[in-house]
């Protein structure tokens, strides 16, 4: 019989107590897995800590009081990284679900492959708001050099992850780490058969926020002008060009 592989979970919280109880749900409820659970409380100031508490008692947990990183998400990954036993390296964000089973994913990562992502759908049922930026996420499949994996959870193998140094200190940690896994001879993929969702509520202003910080992400990763340019004309995103070009240089917070 295969051994199955130890797989060490990373959640960065921050105040995320409105989502947790159904995304902690959703880790229970995964199919013939074993897990190392790592929970990074980053300067938590609600009921983050105790809900934690009741879905995983056994799990490890990180207080941080403060960052020494400019990009405090960042840092919450790499503590979680270093205090990790797993061969397998899973992280996943706060406001997300996980996927049901994680055999067809752990199934594709080999050979070249470092690092796969489930789907990444939002959850149309959540508000009106939701339900237009589930329709409008179809245009992903239009962007220049198409979908690309997302952070909210993914699979990544330890040592692919040693090999390029653990995350950096950058806006777009799990990016840039895609970018330094395909230098080293690696791929990072989607798997598109398998799908988890995204739970939090939309608002204009949030999506006028999350379209800056990704252009600010896609300067500081050095992405030509051109394709930012096409993915904002594609996928009708015109702040990504904004923050693409009045870039801030200090750190984003989550």
């Amino acid at each position: 019989m295969t051994k199955k592989p130890l797989i060490s979970l990373i959640m960065p919280i921050h105040n995320e107590e409105e989502y947790l109880p159904e995304s902690l749900k959703s880790l229970k409820k995964i199919k013939n897995q074993f897990f190392d659970f790592i929970f990074i409380l980053d300067r938590c100031t609600d009921n983050s800590e105790s809900i934690v508490m009741q879905w995983f008692p056994d799990a490890k947990i990180i207080k941080k009081e403060s960052s020494k990183w400019k990009n405090s998400l960042a840092e919450n990954f790499q503590l979680g990284f270093e205090a990790s036993k797993g061969s397998i390296i899973c992280t996943q964000d706060a406001d997300a679900t996980a996927p049901h089973d994680l055999g067809p994913l752990l199934g594709r990562l080999q050979g070249n492959v470092a690092s796969v992502a489930p789907t990444l759908l939002t959850r149309k049922d959540v508000s009106f708001l939701n339900r237009l930026y589930y329709w409008w996420e179809k245009t992903r499949k239009f962007a220049p050099l198409g979908e690309e994996p997302r952070g909210a959870f993914r699979l990544i193998r330890r040592e692919c992850l040693e090999q390029v140094g653990g995350f950096k200190d950058v806006i777009a940690q799990e990016t840039q780490l895609d970018v330094e896994l395909r230098k080293a001879g690696y791929r990072s993929i989607v798997v598109k058969d398998v799908v988890y969702y995204h739970l939090r509520k939309f608002s204009f202003k949030k999506a006028i926020r999350s379209q800056i910080r990704a252009g600010r992400m896609r300067r500081q990763l050095h992405t030509p002008f051109w394709r930012v340019l096409g993915h904002s004309v594609l996928r009708l995103r015109p702040f990504v060009v904004y923050g693409y070009l009045f870039k801030k240089k200090e750190g984003q917070q989550k």
